[in-house]
């Protein structure tokens, strides 16, 4: 029986990190090409702004490219990166003076998957565009993008506890604007 040679496993966001860090350009684009969509679709859902979530979009990965080298894996890296990503979006809720209708930044089309009919998931993007920020954000990052209560609150600046009450009353909010 012929034996193939294993596949090498492929490197760990941290490794890909500290390798572009010392000038490997090609763990950058694994990096980018990783984590393209999901920045994309968050900033997409955070700010509901097409333009807006671009914009967003590459600020974060040009701030990833400038803290490379002072990036240390004391956590995991997508906490890093949807960190700065969410830190972008603020700033630019805080610096549009329209606020670029805030609401608007549910974009749940995702969330309520592809199997949703149109008018269904228009409805329940209506009625995420109506939680507060906060409660918008935790929702998304801990129910669509996947991150435990205590990432969220680390990305937040908050405590697990507060982050926990912020996702139940989103959620309790939405069930009864369903129902």
């Amino acid at each position: 029986m012929l034996a193939y040679p294993a596949e090498p496993a492929s490197p760990t966001d941290d490794a890909l990190v500290q390798a572009y860090a010392g000038g490997d350009v090609t763990a950058f684009e694994t990096l980018y090409a990783r984590y393209e969509a999901r920045v994309f679709g968050f900033c997409l859902r955070y700010l509901g702004d097409r333009d807006a979530a671009a914009d967003a979009f590459q600020e974060t990965f040009m701030r990833l490219v400038d803290g490379a080298a002072r990036y240390e894996p004391r956590g995991r890296f997508p906490s890093w990166v949807f960190t700065i990503a969410r830190r972008v979006c603020i700033d630019i809720l805080r610096t549009d003076k329209k606020q670029r209708s805030a609401g608007d930044a549910g974009n749940i089309l995702a969330i309520a998957g592809p199997a949703a009919d149109i008018e269904r998931r228009d409805e329940l993007e209506r009625y995420l565009s109506r939680l507060p920020p906060e409660q918008r954000e935790v929702l998304l990052l801990h129910r669509y993008y996947g991150f435990a209560y205590e990432e969220v609150a680390a990305m937040t600046g908050s405590t697990e506890a507060a982050v926990k009450q912020k996702a139940y009353r989103a959620l309790k909010t939405l069930r009864a604007a369903v129902t």
